[in-house]
């Protein structure tokens, strides 16, 4: 810079701008140009002065060029300043100023306080520098290699070249030459050029081959199972190629009769000579088997009453009976552990020479028929002495199958002994008369020691076994006043006909059944007990169930193409199906579509190995069995075993990661794909121990990382079996969150750095801040040493939503969008909507006589018939509903009332409460506890309850909502010496802390998710599911109620926890309520589709608008308002949407009101939902209905009561943490700008509570408060 002239201004304040980028070189200016000060000028009503500057052209050229004014000296900043020039001089810019000759320009007036203030400048021109010559072409890139493979007989389509100029920038390619669908040879020329005409281009050769074999495609199950002599049927198959269209399949292989596994094997080649083979497996089964237990596993069949018996010569053939062989001077007998088999019979002749015999017996005569063509089996093991063995059946004297000598037996250890049982019949035995299970001794009967076990017949055939008879042991369990059983009377089974016989009332049992009376509905046959499916750690703690996992623990490992097995699990943003041969696995963004009603992964072919995605399998082991070996609160570990029940291989998946951690303990890792590198797979990235593959199959683009521990080899890569090597066995499988393209090296390299951060275990935390009830959700993730661990984390909306992260790589799921966070932990907080026992009696809200009819039109009906059902949920119901009129009954003073039905519904819960009557188990209205499956049990049993364990929480939250009113006034009967004890213990069923022994923790709830789940066995190829938010609230609210009667604060919390997050789920999953909001994409949660603002089964894939039950909208959406009452307010907690609601719930109602809606479709439940933001409509409607049918957990008492209050009242205010109360059981309410305060206090003092408005309440002990 060179100064040019200097002349003094006095100025005002200035500010800072920035020196505009286009000015790059500066000068100082031709001396013609002079630069002063022009007047001063007063503003008086600003107190500021003004000040001309001036600039005269004194040369004979006009002067257009950009000028501006640096300030090199100045007391005070300039109000007009724009930057600051590379000296670090203040500026103005003079940009558009033309100065004609010989003239004089003012060109700014500064403002400024009158002061003693100076400044010195000058001015500079802008000189532009010379442009050089262009004289280089631009550089032509093409998208893909320079020699390309294609595939005849598909769309061909250039992948293209882009074109960089370096003066011109990006500039268009142009193609010449075409690719035809012949087989050959073809070249493609791109060609560029810039603005001066330079130009380049560049070659590709592209070769048009047939390499693709044709598909076949089974006509049928590629599986197929016959039972015995059912004949083969051949259904043939189909081929197809993409050059030649359909082609001959040929077929060979034969299913013969007999019971065994058949091959069926189809080819079909093309005219290029490729080929492809697919296969069917077809097993022919053997008869069908069926058996009767002598004694097995240290116990003796419940038919063989007389139990263990000898005969001894030296007592003249006499007996001895049950004594051990006490009396019988020859033979002795006793349980003994084999290290093999557990307790098993050990039998000693002693060394008298006397003839001796054991033998098992029956009092009355047990009928064989059913295995005439069955046989007698049993082992035996012989210790020391006579290996020979001698046995026979009798069927009382003389009748018997007469001594039958079979040799030496057991001699090198345990040999198991078949007999024909139509053997033993034609030796003399008559199956119908039949008394011993078995008679046995060693043949030389002197000084042998010789062990038995597992002595049963097995039937062949369809006849079966007879039942066994009634008699049953069980034990009784109390708490409190209250008492279990850990058995089932089998005088409860119930079996109904349909299509086949299928029982109930049996606990966690096969649902089939050997007959069922279809006019009794006792069942006969014994019901098949169904396990849990866990080892290691996971068998040592109570069964989790209910979760996104649950099919594994439930189920263990479904069978590759067994429809009956469809279950897959939703780790989400993966879903996988757990297999006999590894897991299947895709992300669920990849296929997530909207068909009609529904949004989720339609998953193509879903019983196969393979199809879309990858399949993970073992090189060595195929036919393997899936149990669950660990869990936490967001992740799940299953393990494999082989036949020999040896661990194979085992995978960790945790909920919201894109991660799965497998390891191997035998044999390699195979990732298995449908094709081989192609159209419909191929390799996308190699580096290191990584593997990036892609997968496009039925138009669902996954993108895979493979990573191994340490230096891994990768085999066959571009085949559709990649074998995966490394020392340690150990991989991870990541999912990568992008849709249809490949993954940048960003986006790799973010996966595959923490790929192998193995994350073991997830603890999810909940804290309440009792100031405003808000509650706080932590996930904590850690390694195989309990240490904090940092992985990629999908947050689901609730998530992030909730929480103050930084996050990426968004992308939508089965929830809405997720979001990864690299983290160890993160936490996210929740508001709290508040627990009322009822809504309170307002004096002016509504006519008491008229509430007073209606509650006495109830209270009249006969009391029998308050509840006429005996299984959980429907009796719950009507429960639920007795205690909310019990609470109105007592504000309203109708002590009689109120009094008789406390009475009554105390009673109907002690009968429930109790599992005896007269010191015999009861057949109805008790409760097991199942020690195998960690939970409690209500007889009777619906929704298969007991089966898959489905709805506890929605059945039994209708008890603890009834105890729950009762304590309210009889504090005492929910107290630790009366029926406290049995009532948490049904909390303690759907949810339980942690670390309780009995049952897992919050069973039907899932804390990865923040909602529930309804089913247990989750044998459903979209995961799991969950229907009425409601019904949850319900159980979460009662829990909030019973602990705050019960004084029990950890229950208050975990209740509020439980209740916060559902209500904010709900919100968040089912309504959707960003979207409706249209906040923005990301904030949708439902596909821009989808064509309803809410939804009504949520899966673990995505959702449905439906219900189980019924497709009338006014069921989809009431469903939601089932039961109503104040522990359900979130429902409405936003007008706009609720109104909306409404409006689409009663869209096929005949005026689009209640009042028009058909007989059972709840016109009272929606004047109870339209009153939460629009009481005074449902009021009119209401009025126009002269009679109507109440929905059965519903009054009409209790209706009125709400439409009435909630007119009064206003809608929910508090629930969206704009106004908060630090008491669980206080709400605020809004009508039009006036704000209700009501409190229920349930201590035994006054107590103050504040709002978050500054409001503070005294409430009164034992009561309602309310103010405005």
């Amino acid at each position: 810079m060179k100064l040019f002239s200097k002349t003094a201004f006095v100025l005002g304040l200035l500010m800072v701008g920035y020196l505009p980028a286009s000015h790059a070189a500066w000068e100082a200016i031709n001396s013609n140009i002079k630069i002063g000060q022009g007047k001063r000028t007063y503003n008086k009503s600003e107190k500021t002065l003004g000040v001309v500057v001036k600039i005269k052209n004194e040369s004979n050229n006009q002067y257009i060029e950009p000028l501006r004014l640096v300030i090199s000296q100045s007391s005070h900043n300039v109000i007009n300043q724009d930057g600051i020039t590379e000296s670090g001089l203040p500026y103005i810019l003079l940009e558009g100023v033309i100065l004609p000759r010989k003239k004089l320009h003012t060109f700014l007036e500064f403002s400024y306080t009158p002061s003693k203030l100076f400044f010195d400048g000058y001015l500079e021109q802008y000189i532009e520098d010379p442009e050089p010559e262009d004289i280089t072409p631009p550089v032509i890139t093409l998208v893909g290699d320079a020699e390309f493979a294609h595939e005849q007989g598909t769309l061909f389509v250039d992948p293209g070249a882009t074109a960089i100029d370096d003066k011109d920038g990006s500039v268009d390619v142009v193609v010449d030459g075409t690719v035809e669908e012949v087989a050959g040879s073809y070249t493609l020329v791109y060609s560029a050029s810039d603005v001066a005409g330079n130009g380049a281009s560049v070659s590709r050769l592209v070769t048009v081959a047939d390499t693709l074999s044709p598909v076949i495609t089974l006509l049928g199950d590629r599986e197929i199972t016959l039972a015995y002599e059912q004949s083969y049927v051949e259904l043939g198959a189909t081929a197809s190629d993409l050059v030649d269209g359909d082609v001959t399949v040929d077929i060979s292989g034969e299913v013969l009769a007999e019971p065994g596994e058949y091959t069926i094997t189809y080819t079909a080649s093309d005219l290029a000579g490729n080929s492809a083979t697919e296969t069917r497996l077809v097993t022919v089964l053997e008869a069908p088997v069926f058996e009767l237990i002598v004694l097995r596993g240290g116990e003796v069949g419940q038919e063989w009453d007389r139990k263990l018996n000898a005969f001894d010569a030296a007592i003249g053939y006499a007996e001895c009976n049950e004594d051990g062989g006490a009396g019988c001077p020859s033979i002795s007998w006793e349980w003994v552990y084999d290290t093999e088999r557990g307790n098993v019979l050990q039998i000693s002749h002693a060394d008298n020479n006397q003839l001796a015999g054991f033998f098992i017996g029956s009092s009355d005569a047990v009928d064989l028929s059913a295995f005439e063509t069955g046989q007698l089996k049993f082992d035996v093991q012989v210790v020391s002495g006579d290996s020979n063995i001698t046995f026979k059946l009798d069927c009382f004297y003389p009748c018997t199958s007469g001594d039958y000598p079979i040799g030496e037996k057991g001699k090198e250890g345990w040999e198991t002994v078949t007999i024909d049982v139509a053997d033993l019949k034609n030796r003399g035995l008559n199956l119908q008369q039949v008394n011993t299970g078995i008679v046995i001794w060693a043949s030389q009967f002197t000084n042998t020691v010789f062990k038995l076990d597992n002595i049963h017949f097995i039937g062949n055939g369809d006849v079966p076994p007879p039942p066994p008879p009634v008699d049953f042991e069980y034990q009784i369990s109390n708490y409190g006043l209250g008492t279990i059983s850990n058995a089932i009377n089998p005088n409860s089974y119930r079996c109904v006909v349909d299509y086949g016989n299928w029982i109930y009332n049996a606990g966690v049992v096969e649902p089939a059944i050997d007959a069922c009376d279809a006019l009794t509905g006792i069942p006969t046959g014994t019901p098949k007990k169904r396990y849990p499916q866990v080892i290691g750690d996971a068998a040592t703690k109570p069964t989790p169930t209910h979760k996104w996992w649950g099919s594994v623990s439930f189920l263990g490992e479904m069978t590759i193409g067994d429809p009956n097995d469809g279950a897959y699990i939703t780790p989400d943003p993966i879903t996988a199906r757990i297999t006999d041969r590894g897991f299947r696995m895709m992300g669920i963004p990849a296929g997530l579509r909207t068909s009609g009603n529904s949004f989720g992964y339609q998953i193509p072919d879903p019983f196969s190995e393979v199809f879309d995605g990858l399949a993970i399998a073992n090189s060595i082991h195929s036919d393997l069995n899936a149990y669950v070996s660990d869990s936490s609160d967001a992740s799940v570990t299953i393990q494999w075993l082989n036949s020999d029940e040896l661990v194979v291989m085992q995978a960790t998946f945790v909920h919201g990661s894109s991660y799965v951690y497998l390891k191997a303990f035998d044999g390699d890792f195979v990732i298995k794909s449908l094709r081989a590198d192609g159209g419909e797979k191929g390799v996308y990235f190699q580096k290191d121990n990584h593997l990036g593959i892609w997968t496009n199959v039925a138009g669902n683009h996954n993108n895979f990382l493979i990573s191994g521990e340490g230096t891994t080899v990768f085999e066959n890569i571009s085949s559709n079996s990649i074998g995966v090597i490394n020392e340690a066995k150990e991989i991870t499988v990541s999912w990568l969150p992008v849709l249809n393209a490949t993954p940048t090296e960003a986006q790799i390299n973010a996966f595959a750095t923490l790929a192998r951060n193995v994350v073991n275990q997830v603890e999810i935390d909940y804290a309440v801040d009792r100031r405003d009830n808000s509650v706080t959700v932590t996930h904590r993730y850690f390694d195989a040493n309990s240490q904090p661990i940092t992985t990629l984390v999908g947050l689901q909306p609730l998530h992030w939503k909730n929480a103050n992260l930084a996050t990426q790589y968004p992308v939508r799921s089965a929830r809405g969008i997720t979001k990864y966070a690299q983290v160890s932990e993160f936490s996210y907080k929740l508001p709290y909507v508040g627990v009322l026992p009822s809504l309170p009696t307002l004096s002016d809200s509504l006519d008491e006589q008229t509430f007073v009819t209606l509650l006495d039109e109830f209270f009249t009906i006969e009391k029998a018939m308050w509840n006429t059902r005996t299984d959980a949920y429907w009796s719950g119901k009507n429960y639920g509903k007795v205690a909310e009129l019990i609470a109105l009954a007592d504000q309203a003073g109708l002590q009689l009332q109120a009094n008789e039905m406390r009475n009554w519904l105390k009673a109907e819960l002690q009968d429930w409460f109790t599992a005896e009557t007269n010191d015999a188990l009861d057949e109805v209205k008790y409760f097991v506890y199942d020690n195998d499956w960690n939970t409690l049990l209500a007889l009777e049993e619906s929704f298969s309850s007991h089966q898959q364990l489905n709805d506890h929480h929605f059945h039994y939250g209708y008890f603890i909502r009834a105890a729950a009113e009762i304590c309210r006034v009889d504090k005492a009967w929910c107290s630790a010496d009366q029926f406290g004890p049995i009532i948490e213990l049904l909390i303690r069923d759907f949810a339980a802390g942690k670390n309780d022994e009995m049952f897992p923790y919050v069973r039907n709830f899932d804390p990865a998710n923040g909602f529930s789940w309804a089913s247990g066995s989750v044998n459903f190829v979209r995961g799991n599911n969950n229907e009425s938010t409601s019904e949850a609230a319900n159980a979460y609210g009662s829990i909030v109620l019973y602990g705050l009667i019960t004084q029990n604060e950890e229950l208050v919390e975990r209740g509020m926890y439980l209740h916060a997050s559902t209500s904010a789920a709900y919100w968040e999953y089912w309504n959707n309520i960003d979207g409706f909001a249209q906040m923005n994409d990301e904030a949708n949660n439902f596909p821009n589709d989808y064509p309803y603002i809410t939804t009504s089964i949520i899966w673990g894939d995505g959702a449905v608008f439906s219900t189980w039950f019924s497709a009338a909208y006014a069921h989809i959406l009431g469903i939601q308002g089932l039961p109503t009452n104040p522990l359900i307010m979130h429902v409405g907690l936003y007008k706009d949407y609720m109104n909306n609601y409404v409006d689409l719930g009663l869209s096929e109602s005949a005026n689009n009101l209640p009042s028009g809606l058909i007989p059972g479709q709840w016109r009272d439940i929606w004047w109870n939902l339209m009153a939460m933001t629009d009481a005074s409509s449902a009021i009119d409607d209401y009025n126009s209905v002269d009679s109507y049918e109440p929905e059965v957990g519903e009054t009409k008492a209790h209706t009125y009561h709400w439409i009435h209050t909630l007119n009064s009242l206003g809608q929910i205010a508090t629930g969206t943490g704009a106004l908060t109360a630090d008491l669980p059981s206080a709400m605020a309410f809004n009508n039009a700008g006036v704000i209700t305060y009501v409190i229920y206090n349930y201590n035994d003092t006054p107590v103050t509570v504040s709002f978050s408005d500054g409001t503070a309440v005294i409430a009164n002990p034992n009561q309602f408060t309310v103010i405005k």
